[in-house]
Formats: C-alpha cells, structure tokens, sequence
C-alpha cells in the first residue's frame, strides 16, 4: 500500500496546504493506486502507517525553506534537519520528523518516505490559504501523486 499523507492545521492559513492537498485529491476522485490520509490534528498517528505491507509514504506540508511563496521540494527525511522548539511529543505539537525518530527507536518498519514540501506566505490563525498557494493547488496535488507513485 501506498500512502499519501497530508499534515497541517486548518486553523492557521497556509499550514493548512497539506490538507488541502489530500482533501482536493479526495473531491476529484484521484485515489487510485494510494489512499490519500488526512493526518491534520494528530501527527502521532503517522504510527499506523508505519507497517510492513507500505511500500511508500508521501506527506505534503508546509515547509519554511527559505524558498519563495509557494515553491515546492520533495526531500528525504534524513536530507532535513528539524528547527522546532517542542516541550515534547503531544498530539498538539507535531514535528514529523521526531515522530519518525522516535519510531525509528522503537523498532517500528518505515517504509521509503517522501516530504513535499510547501514554502507558505503566510502562517497566522485564520481558516484559508494565501493566493500564492490557493492558485497552485491542483499542480501540488498533481505533482504530489506522480511522486507518491513513483515512490
């Protein structure tokens, strides 16, 4: 099985675009091949997808890279290194990328992972997303199915 995961906050804007992604996916009916996952809320439940029979996981969220409003990369986990500050891991602070390590830790299989990540314009507590990224959506999403079954 392959997944497409999307993370992110509906209630902070562009933080939002990894959701977004899954969630366009799911409205024109493009899951074929992959199941498209809403990870929003939880980033610990990345764990159930971290099992034998994944071949390949995709997750698209917002990334600050130093890049323009709405760039996108694709990126291995151990190309990356985390700058969040976190208190500790909780379903309300997510860093994937510890989520990861720490699974790593304890001995679960992960599969070939793949981030696509998204520079946002803008971060602030607000339901939507910025012109930068609204516009470029179905070419995210695209680009995020071909690599999701190119692994």
């Amino acid at each position: 099985m392959r997944y497409l995961i999307g993370a992110g906050n509906y209630t902070a804007f562009d933080d939002s675009i990894g959701l977004r992604i899954v969630e366009w996916i799911a409205e024109q009916g493009l899951e074929k091949g992959f199941r498209a996952i809403d990870l929003s809320g939880n980033t610990l439940n990345l764990f159930t997808y971290l099992e034998k029979p994944t071949e390949h996981i995709l997750i698209a969220d917002s990334a600050r890279m130093g890049k323009r409003p709405g760039a996108y990369a694709f990126f291995k986990p151990e190309d990356v290194r985390t700058k969040k500050k976190l208190a500790g891991m909780t379903t309300h602070e997510g860093d994937l990328l510890k989520i990861l390590e720490f699974a790593r830790q304890m001995r679960y299989h992960i599969p070939p992972i793949t981030f696509m990540g998204i520079e946002p314009q803008e971060f602030k507590n607000e339901i939507g997303l910025s012109e930068a990224l609204a516009r470029r959506l179905p070419e995210y999403a695209r680009a995020a199915i071909r690599r999701c079954l190119d692994g």
